[in-house]
């Protein structure tokens, strides 16, 4: 099933192989929808109201892409990859879809939007705290990357913010509403 796009738990899917009339795949928890491209018509299934409306809202934004996918999909090319429904203009965060190791205390991650990076770790450890167990260099190599919440994980109970992470990774700056509370922080 390649994933198309995610945003606020809901995953948008195009299968290969797949019937017409052209339409996507949304799945939110246990419920998934087929939705038709053209009129954005609920074909089969279900999602709550709520997370109907942010699809139904994404692909209006996205038709074309869309298009653009179920054509490559039927012609058994990968689609490619739409950005999330941003909230306020701004994507809310993006996941963290693979970590690999590269040596001491670095790890190179790859992010939903098909970008990717580097991050060292010795800042966090530096921190204290919670961190400070990473500082194991085994049990630092331990972490995994938890797929339901798009961040990487040690022990599911060590985690960092992945839009820290994706900041670090890719030099690109924080969210506004990130920056936003630092400063309030500094000017408090």
């Amino acid at each position: 099933m390649p994933e198309i796009s995610r945003f606020y738990g809901i995953i948008i899917a195009m299968f290969f192989g797949d019937h017409n009339p052209p339409h996507f795949h949304a799945r939110y928890g246990k419920h998934k929808v087929a939705i038709r491209i053209h009129d954005f018509r609920v074909l089969e299934g279900q999602l709550p109201p709520r997370a109907l409306g942010l699809v139904i809202e994404w692909a209006a934004m996205h038709q074309e892409e869309l298009m653009k996918n179920w054509e490559l999909a039927q012609a058994n090319q990968p689609p490619e990859r739409i950005d999330p429904l941003a909230l306020g203009g701004e994507t809310m965060y993006i996941d963290i879809i693979s970590a690999t190791y590269t040596g001491g205390y670095r790890i190179e991650l790859t992010f939903e939007n098909g970008k990717s990076g580097v991050v060292d770790f010795t800042k966090f450890i530096a921190k204290g705290g919670i961190f400070s167990r990473l500082s194991d260099l085994n049990f630092f190599k331990s972490f995994q990357v938890n797929h339901e919440l798009g961040v990487i994980t040690w022990d599911d109970k060590i985690d960092v913010a992945p839009e820290t992470l994706y900041s670090e990774a890719t030099g690109e700056p924080l969210p506004r509403w990130m920056q936003e509370e630092t400063e309030m922080r500094r000017t408090a």
